[in-house]
């Protein structure tokens, strides 16, 4: 399910959770997020930091697998390990994977995640080198 659209905004500290299951965010302070509820899901995505583009994974919404759900736009960028806590990104939704989904226990969680992380670079692999693919 193809998507094409881009959010930009100042990277925010979030709840650290990502971090602590193996999948940091870069959480995005979006003053009128209400306008994104329709856009619901994970993607995969690119990212663009300063003039550098990294491949990830996005979601928006309102993980409902936490105790506290709350709405939010975060972003896993692949193999990335630097602190942007402040900095602005903008993060290019290119295919929508998937739904939310409120899974009972995090390890749950995080095995999706696994999935969905290979299914993003498999994605972006197709759409950012199709002639490397057409084999």
């Amino acid at each position: 399910m193809t998507a094409s659209f881009s959010i930009s905004g100042l990277v925010i500290r979030g709840n650290q959770l990502g971090r602590k299951l193996g999948y940091p965010t870069a959480n995005l302070d979006l003053p009128n997020a209400a306008k994104f509820h329709h856009l619901t899901g994970v993607y995969a995505a690119t990212v663009t930091l300063g003039s550098t583009i990294y491949l990830g994974m996005a979601n928006i919404g309102f993980r409902p697998t936490l105790t506290k759900p709350s709405f939010t736009v975060e972003v896993n960028i692949f193999d990335f390990n630097k602190d942007i806590y402040g900095e602005e990104i903008s993060i290019h939704f290119l295919d929508r994977i998937r739904d939310e989904i409120r899974f009972n226990t995090l390890e749950e969680l995080v095995l999706q995640m696994e999935k969905d992380e290979q299914m993003c670079k498999k994605i972006l692999s197709v759409l950012l080198h199709p002639d490397a693919n057409t084999q």
